[in-house]
């Protein structure tokens, strides 16, 4: 009875999970067709066949017709966001997706909406635009200040936290820096907070590390106190190469920096951290830029 009743769950989750995407697809289509469906079936107007191109290729999307359903009260929003997520990785398609208004109506809803999901989508978007530097002023530098403000309210919301980290990864890693003028002094707290959880959270770790790193080059302050403390703790602790790379090049950035002051009382933590690292890593570059602390500190 017991299999009989877990067969028929897994026919129905099948089945759910099918109707889902089935749906999905018919609103798209339905978006995109607008008015046209509506005469596709009329008996007034025979249906010519055509012969079929040798050539087939995929119609261009007329994001126009998308960009009025991309609103907080469209309850198939989900379904249509993922769908612009998709395009939006591609910088031929973003310059569409930028025209028709779809992006503009994106950042609308990333300010307006408290749906988690929806807002992890919004995130999903912008970050794949903040690679290309022409959407940088117009869309990408306008959701700033609810990034600070989401730094803040969401760092025990892992899914949220890490979305949000993948953009300011993307943003802080670009020349002319549109972040400059905000304060990400909540970096230093969410490494801290989940440098003890790495096992189980990488990512949020090594996105703070890379956040931190090209502040450093953009000469963007923060607070050393934190940011020694967990270096500290990841060089004796970690055994991650990834990890360590970032660590080691955050610090010798410091060390280096003209707008970062480095506190000496670290010192001696510093050194036997990279005494731990000289002395069980066999990664090249780890060891380069080990060596390169080294030096700095002994000549502080």
């Amino acid at each position: 009875m017991n299999l009989m009743l877990n067969s028929t769950k897994t026919l129905v989750i099948g089945l759910s999970a099918g109707i889902v995407t089935v749906l999905g697809s018919y609103l798209i289509k339905k978006w995109l067709n607008n008015e046209e469906t509506s005469t596709i079936n009329d008996p007034q107007k025979p249906n010519k066949k055509k012969k079929p191109d040798k050539k087939t290729s995929v119609p261009a999307v007329d994001y126009s017709k998308l960009a009025p359903a991309i609103s907080t009260r469209n309850p198939q929003l989900g379904v249509l966001l993922k769908f612009i997520n998709e395009k939006s990785a591609f910088k031929e398609e973003q310059e569409h997706l930028k025209k028709s208004g779809c992006l503009l109506n994106v950042i609308t809803v990333l300010w307006q909406t408290s749906n988690p999901d929806i807002k992890i989508v919004c995130y999903k978007i912008v970050t794949n635009i903040s690679t290309n530097p022409d959407m940088l002023q117009e869309f990408v530098k306008p959701v700033i200040p609810l990034l600070c403000e989401a730094l803040a309210q969401e760092q025990e919301d892992v899914e949220i936290l890490r979305n949000i980290l993948n953009l300011l990864v993307n943003i802080t890693s670009h020349q002319d820096i549109i972040i400059s003028e905000y304060n990400l002094r909540a970096i230093p707290q969410i490494l801290s907070l989940y440098t003890p959880q790495i096992n189980y959270q990488y990512d949020i770790v090594l996105s703070c590390l890379k956040i931190l790193i090209n502040m450093t080059c953009s000469d963007m302050v923060f607070d050393l106190t934190l940011v020694y403390m967990t270096s500290i703790h990841l060089l004796h602790g970690c055994k991650n190469n990834a990890i360590i790379l970032r660590v080691l090049t955050l610090l010798r950035n410091i060390l280096k920096s003209g707008t970062l002051k480095h506190d000496c009382k670290f010192d001696d933590e510093l050194m036997r951290g990279i005494g731990t690292v000289l002395s069980s890593s066999e990664d090249n570059d780890n060891l380069e830029i080990a060596n390169q602390i080294y030096r700095l500190i002994s000549d502080h």
